[in-house]
């Protein structure tokens, strides 16, 4: 099964994955990595390393970030260049669990995508499909 890690500025993943696991109910294989203004760059990686490592994956890790080009995505670049892992942005509980939901029966690459486009699909006007329903 592929593992899955949400790395992000503040405790906004941690909130996210208690959040999916209280709907989904608690799963394997998950964690969440918390960046704070006073960690250093050498200690996220080093907590993202000690996360693969707790969580050993033959299927592979997907890792969802919260923005393009902060510290954790950086950081997931750099530490995963040459590991089965996908880096997915711009996370939301939509996303997670969509991965909790095809983890266990997709292709690493694929997961990616799927989550990546459930994501995008959660994000709407809800007033205006209201409209449009009404209409």
């Amino acid at each position: 099964m592929i593992a899955v890690i949400v790395i992000t500025h503040g405790q906004f993943g941690q909130e996210l994955l208690r959040t999916a696991q209280d709907i989904a109910g608690r799963q394997d294989n998950v964690a969440s990595l918390s960046v704070m203004p006073e960690m250093g760059l050498d200690s996220v990686c080093q907590a993202l390393v000690d996360a693969m490592t707790r969580f050993p994956s033959a299927d592979g890790t997907l890792i969802l970030v919260d923005m393009l080009g902060g510290t954790p995505c950086n950081t997931a670049l750099l530490k995963t260049k040459d590991l089965a892992a996908e880096v997915v942005t711009g996370v939301n509980l939509y996303m997670i669990l969509s991965s909790f939901t095809h983890r266990g029966d997709m292709a690493l690459s694929a997961l990616a995508v799927k989550v990546a486009d459930d994501g995008k699909r959660a994000i709407v006007l809800a007033k205006d499909l209201l409209r449009k329903k009404m209409a």
